[in-house]
């Protein structure tokens, strides 16, 4: 008989890889040879199988994503704080089971470029003693003096949230779709400390410092303040 291959299952289980790899051990660990481990298989096979372009953290997004679908309940006629809180805690991870694909999109959103406006090194005064490129300071630091090579020398620049094409990166996208998302579900005047809430308690629990059954705690008692109404 022919084999029959089920496309969609295995490419589900990349997609599970990358995330696995996300919450074990880190962003920096993301590579196709540690998929290999992951899925005990050969570096060969994941080649083969898998488009070279993939970025492997769009496909641990991807997880995150079906993950959080998961959470959605359906709409319900409540009102005041209960829809209030009904919008909330299904964008929080408020059991044990949901922890880990929160921990992933933090430790992606922590990795990636950032958008904030961060100065740079060359922007802090040259007569602060600690001001000036750092590459500046550890000549002086060495010599007492930073001599032509160094002063000239070339270095990385930060790296940039869209690439010089125009196009965004994937993390960042994911992120700005997010927040999107998040405030299209509030009433507007809510919408900025509601993603504040999700955030905070998102982040708290991903790290262990609260468990998850206190962040919905939270969350409940948050919303009971502000009575958030759920969008019509």
């Amino acid at each position: 008989m022919p084999k029959l291959v089920d496309y969609a299952g295995r490419f589900a289980c990349f997609e599970l890889a990358s995330f696995t790899l996300v919450r074990d051990h880190g962003v920096d660990r993301l590579s196709r040879h540690a998929m290999a481990r992951v899925l005990a298989t050969s570096i060969s096979t994941i080649r083969r199988l898998l488009d070279p372009e993939a970025d492997l953290r769009r496909l641990a997004l991807n997880e995150v994503a079906y993950r959080r679908r998961r959470r959605l309940t359906p709409a319900t006629r409540a009102t005041g704080a209960d829809a209030g809180a009904r919008l909330l805690l299904p964008l929080i991870p408020s059991v044990p089971e949901q922890v880990a694909e929160e921990l992933v999109w933090w430790r992606l959103v922590i990795a990636a470029p950032t958008t904030a406006a961060v100065p740079s090194d060359a922007d802090i005064d040259d007569e602060d003693e600690d001001g000036g490129p750092v590459h500046h300071r550890f000549v002086i630091a060495n010599h007492g003096y930073v001599p032509p090579d160094v002063l000239h020398a070339s270095i990385e620049p930060p790296r940039s949230a869209t690439s010089p094409g125009g196009e965004v990166d994937v993390v960042v996208a994911a992120r700005q779709q997010h927040d999107d998302d998040l405030a299209a579900a509030a009433v507007a005047h809510h919408a900025q400390v509601l993603q504040v809430v999700v955030d905070g308690l998102g982040l708290a629990v991903s790290v262990g410092r609260l468990r998850p059954d206190e962040a919905a705690s939270l969350a409940r008692a948050h919303v009971a303040r502000l009575t958030l109404t759920a969008p019509r």
